[in-house]
């Protein structure tokens, strides 16, 4: 007696498990899928720790060191003009102007609708 390939046979015929997913069945374990589309939603929208709290956290991290930078450039712009003298004379008459004070003999016009003088009865 010869031995025989029986492969051929054996391929041809469906698989008869109890195990074996059904071709119906087209994404398997109906469950497992639930649950997994449950797990994505709740990382991607859901939790405090989601992809959308993240992408917002970025896009505010990248708002916040613009807001860094320029305030860092303000502060030494400041710092200059601190140092230098003459700028300082001038932010300083700046400032009593808008106050409303004037050197002595200088004549102030309101024009428009302002307000009238107050030492004036």
């Amino acid at each position: 007696m010869r031995p025989r390939d029986i492969t051929g046979r054996v391929l041809r015929k469906p698989l008869q498990s109890p195990y074996a997913q059904s071709a119906n069945s087209l994404l398997g374990n109906r469950w497992l899928w639930a649950g997994f589309f449950l797990w994505l939603l709740w990382m991607s929208v859901i939790s405090d720790h989601s992809l959308l709290n993240i992408m917002r956290m970025r896009h505010q991290l990248a708002s916040m060191n613009t807001d860094i930078a320029r305030v860092r450039t303000e502060a030494h712009q400041l710092e200059e003009q601190l140092k230098d003298p003459e700028a300082r004379r001038d932010h300083a008459e700046a400032m009593l102007r808008q106050q409303g004070m004037l050197r002595s003999g200088e004549i102030q016009y309101r024009l428009g609708g302002a307000a009238t003088d107050s030492t004036r009865r």
